[in-house]
């Protein structure tokens, strides 16, 4: 994801590994702004997002079992495609 991420031109010199998305296989932070996580299937990515559906944690991209969390989501969009989903409304 951290390739996906940097060849779409977002920076990430150093991906810190967290479990700040609590249902993910794997994530982390590439800085303040931007983190990146994986899921091991349909239902751990749902579960994620219904987590943060109610936090404001602005926009975040969703595809096919990731998401990024960037300060440029349309960029990512037109990058790596996925939608893009507004949380804490």
């Amino acid at each position: 994801m951290k390739e996906a991420v940097t060849a779409a031109g977002l920076a990430c010199p150093e991906l810190v590994l967290h479990n700040d998305a609590k249902y993910s296989a794997s994530s982390g932070s590439c800085s303040e702004d931007l983190s990146l996580a994986v899921y091991s299937n349909d239902v751990s990515l749902e579960s994620q997002l219904d987590f943060w559906q109610p936090i404001d944690r602005g926009s975040i991209n969703v595809g096919m079992n990731w998401t990024v969390v960037s300060p440029d989501p349309k960029l990512i969009q037109q990058k790596l495609g996925g939608t893009v989903l507004q949380t804490g409304q």
